[in-house]
């Protein structure tokens, strides 16, 4: 069959060598490869092949896929995935090259090897005959492992029919099935590219945004499709998928570790196979879901995990669980970390995909599509895929196919018969074996008298309906054995005086039959045993009370002066540590210092408690009074930690902190050191504030260095309920289009939570403030100006734009007016956007009723506390 695809490319099976799938991808790329001798290289998607033995620890892999067969093997496999060898499971590639496979397919090179088989390159000649511009195909050999399993054809060629079906542009093209005699091999279309594991190796911190993009939808497309034909990958992995150069992202292997999952004639009746996945056994931890990793039925949603876990490599250049697998993650209770780069939604997509128990997780791929991508996709070219692989695919094998139907329905029966026969023997064999094991361990613990007895059970349930064999002989061996384990170590912990669980001993013996006469025996010299043990204890226990009560006696007077002695001592030692530590620097301890030493000397003499707590309160008091008129924070902190230690001492509650009061009138130019701001609740703080003179040189006072803006009274719009706080809030812009109720409302609640008092100004307050020292306005201030080309106060500016006055007052002129009183009637100074330059200045007055307009808004004075 001609392959109508324009790219050439190479194709690595999920069964790839940790070693020679790195050098199959050099081939591709044109790159030099070692030499097979030089053993694998590292490798995060391996095929991992056991025949019923676990894997040295050492080489295991979390990528790796696991093939752990509970079902025999002809020859079990004990060399590590992807290694190349000179026999048993991996043909040698000298033998194997130029050789030709159905007298139509010429071996050219290979490009990897693992645990199922090896990949090649190959020639057809029948599209070299048809002078086809590409003529070369993927051929994939089966090793022993697979090869020589009774039922491996049958079920791997039902398999390449079903992954026939698989017509989709993301999906690596299978085109056949069959055996040449010993070698049974599969031909897939031959791809150019990268596999996505390498690509993920060269960007550890994920692929461009865009490719990755690319890349999951078209590995999810695949996936949705081949759901849609009731196949599930079950070993998706990056391994697993090939992104082109031309030809976007290709997902390969479909079914090939599932293959043999229905491998027996009693599929298509419903009947329960003669081995499935779940007794093959073919995963990669690291991407297996929690449930194939507990043997449970295949669904949608294992596909799903995986592709969760492609899909955080894409974006985040490793594993969500480091490679950890879905059981173990579950048990450490790991969590994924939130990739930066993606949008709420998509990171809620992907963090559903990766729950780990099953119903939690999203149930399909195509629900995880819908999720991540946020819109439907569209599949009608799905129909045509298949349409169009079903007839360019099935044309030209059809005839082989009709050919290998006779002989496989043939050879189908005997297999079926003699696998049977194995399976029974095996069974038995593997039983006996198992009893035979429990019993040399003898742990004699509860689990494992439960285990044998269990072992037995199903021992006599396998042969209960085989002629000729019965469990007698067995049991009755068996129980002798356990009755003596069991009477040896009670007779041996008798001998050594160790009783604990003796007896726990003799009734499992009870319970395997043991004579009842000697059970009696040797329980009657337990417990004569632990008697005596009983009254030697109780003999030693008196006479050690006695003794001791003596030397209490003796001791009692001179431990009741020592402590008195001790205790005035620690008195002494804590009164002073307490004046020292009450001693006031810029600030003192009072939550930790303060409050350990006075309270180590109200346990010491509880009597002078109240008196010590008065003296206490009387220090802090001062204290607090010098530090609060240099460093308001501190005070606040001290005051804060005095009144939680002694919340009934009155003298501390009439004490507030001034955050503006330690500050020298007109130093707000300096920097925010020289501002301030009252704390609001919720950890809000109020306006900022610089403190300027007062008019009359009397009080400084303290007043807001910008225009109030929205932002500044969200926290208001919230207890209120008078404005949205949510559109309040990060809004720089001065607020207008109010009435002056609502500063003055806005003023008032600022003096209720902050106990200090907020208020409009009064014009010659405002003017001093403005002016400052008298510098002119500066030019660029946000009024109105139309020159030429040039047009200024169109629009509102940010109330920090401009710059700052010698008092720190910024954008006080232009803008918006500002309200303030003028003996007693309400102003609006500064001018605003709309006021001509030439007329717009800090000595610029108006009027005002105090409606509600776009050009008005207000700052506020608070009075200091000094």
């Amino acid at each position: 069959m001609t392959d109508n695809r324009d790219d050439k490319t190479r194709l690595v099976t999920g069964g790839k060598s940790t070693g020679n799938a790195s050098n199959s991808d050099r081939k591709a790329t044109g790159k030099p490869s070692g030499k097979a001798s030089e053993g694998p290289a590292k490798n995060d998607d391996a095929t991992v092949l056991a025949g019923g033995s676990t894997p040295n620890k050492s080489q295991r892999n979390p990528d790796a896929t696991l093939v752990t067969s509970q079902t025999p093997l002809s020859t079990p496999t004990g060399s590590r995935a992807g290694s190349t060898t000179t026999g048993g499971s991996t043909p040698r590639v000298s033998a194997l090259n130029n050789k030709v496979i159905k007298g139509r397919f010429e071996l050219v090179s290979m490009l990897g090897a693992g645990g199922m088989g090896a990949v090649y390159k190959a020639l057809d000649r029948r599209k070299v005959e048809a002078s086809d511009s590409d003529p070369y195909v993927a051929v994939k050999l089966l090793n022993d492992d697979f090869r020589q399993h009774p039922d491996a054809f049958i079920s791997l060629q039902r398999e390449s029919r079903k992954s026939q079906t698989l017509a989709h542009p993301n999906i690596v093209t299978v085109y056949d099935f069959d055996r040449d005699r010993d070698t049974v091999f599969m031909t897939m279309e031959f791809l150019e590219g990268a596999p996505l594991d390498e690509l993920l190796r060269e960007h550890p911190n994920g692929l461009p945004p865009e490719q990755a993009e690319s890349a999951l939808r078209d590995i999810s497309n695949a996936l949705i499709y081949a759901h849609s034909h009731n196949i599930i990958h079950s070993d998706f992995k990056p391994g697993n998928i090939y992104v082109t150069k031309n030809k976007g992202s290709k997902v390969f292997d479909f079914g090939i570790a599932r293959a043999v999952s229905e491998g027996s004639a009693a599929h298509g009746a419903g009947e329960k196979t003669i081995f499935d996945a779940g007794t093959l056994g073919a995963l990669t931890p690291a991407y297996a879901s929690y449930e194939m990793l507990k043997g449970a039925e295949p669904a949608q949603s294992d596909d799903v995990y995986a592709l969760g876990c492609v899909a955080y490599e894409l974006y985040a250049g490793k594993h969500p669980f480091n490679k950890t697998p879905a059981d173990q993650a579950l048990t450490k209770k790991l969590k994924p970390k939130r990739i930066k780069g993606l949008t709420r939604r998509q990171w809620n997509a992907l963090s559903g995909a990766l729950e780990l128990k099953r119903d939690q997780r999203t149930a399909t791929v195509d629900e995880f599509y819908k999720q991540f991508f946020g819109k439907a996709r569209m599949l009608i070219w799905a129909l045509a895929a298949s349409l169009t692989a079903f007839v360019v695919g099935g044309g030209v094998y059809y005839q082989q196919y009709q050919e290998q139907l006779i002989a496989q329905a043939q050879l189908k029966v005997q297999l079926e018969e003699e696998l049977a026969q194995k399976l029974e023997d095996s069974a038995i064999t593997n039983q006996t074996q198992k009893i035979e094991q429990l019993v040399q361990i003898a742990a004699l613990t509860p689990k494992w008298d439960m285990e044998l007895r269990r072992e037995l059970l199903n021992y006599e349930n396998l042969v209960s309906n085989i002629d000729g064999l019965n469990t007698d002989e067995l049991n009755e061996s068996v129980r002798q054995r356990v009755i003596s384990a069991y009477i040896k170590e009670a007779k041996q912990r008798i001998a050594d005086n160790n009783l604990e669980n003796v007896l726990s001993l003799l009734q499992y013996a009870s319970r395997w039959e043991a004579p009842a006469d000697q059970i009696e025996l040797l329980t009657n010299q337990v417990l004569t045993n632990q008697e005596a043990d009983r009254l030697r204890q109780e003999n030693e226990r008196l006479a050690a009370a006695k003794k001791e009560a003596d030397l209490l006696r003796l001791e009692q007077e001179k431990r009741e002066k020592e402590l008195e002695e001790a205790r005035q001592i620690r008195i002494r030692q804590e009164v002073a540590a307490l004046e020292k530590s009450l001693r006031c620097p810029n600030q003192i301890d009072v939550a930790g210092d303060v409050a350990s030493h006075l309270k180590a000397l109200e346990s010491l003499d509880p009597g002078r408690s109240a008196d010590l707590r008065n003296i206490v309160a009387n220090s802090l008091t001062n204290c607090f009074n010098k530090l609060a008129a240099v460093s308001p924070f501190a005070a606040d902190t001290m005051l804060t930690e005095a009144r939680e230690l002694l919340p009934s001492q009155g003298q501390l509650d009439p004490l507030v902190v001034d955050y503006c009061s330690h500050l020298e009138p007109g130093t707000g130019a300096k920097g925010r050191r020289y501002t301030c701001a009252d704390p609001l609740p919720r950890d809000a703080l109020g306006p900022t504030m610089v403190v300027v003179p007062a008019p009359d040189g009397g009080r400084p006072i303290a007043i807001s260095q910008y225009e109030i803006t929205y932002d500044d009274v969200a926290d208001y719009c919230t207890v209120s309920q008078l404005c949205d706080a949510d559109k309040y809030a990060r809004n720089f812009m001065p607020i207008h289009n109010i009435k002056v109720d609502f500063a003055e409302n806005f003023a008032g609640w600022l003096s209720s939570v902050t106990g200090h008092y907020y208020r409009l100004p009064t014009y010659d307050e405002w003017l001093t403030a403005a002016s400052a020292d008298g510098a002119a306005e500066f030019p660029e201030r946000n009024c109105f100006l139309k020159y030429g080309a040039i047009e200024k106060g169109l629009e509102l500016h940010k109330t920090t734009n401009g710059k700052q006055n010698s008092f720190g007052l910024a954008s006080h002129v232009g803008n918006v007016q500002e309200w303030a009183y003028r003996d007693n009637e309400l102003v609006a100074a500064g001018g605003s956007r709309q006021t001509p330059l030439n007329e717009c200045r800090y000595s610029t007055v108006t009027a005002h009723n105090g409606t509600a307009d776009e050009f008005t808004g207000f700052r506020l004075v608070r009075e200091l506390a000094r």
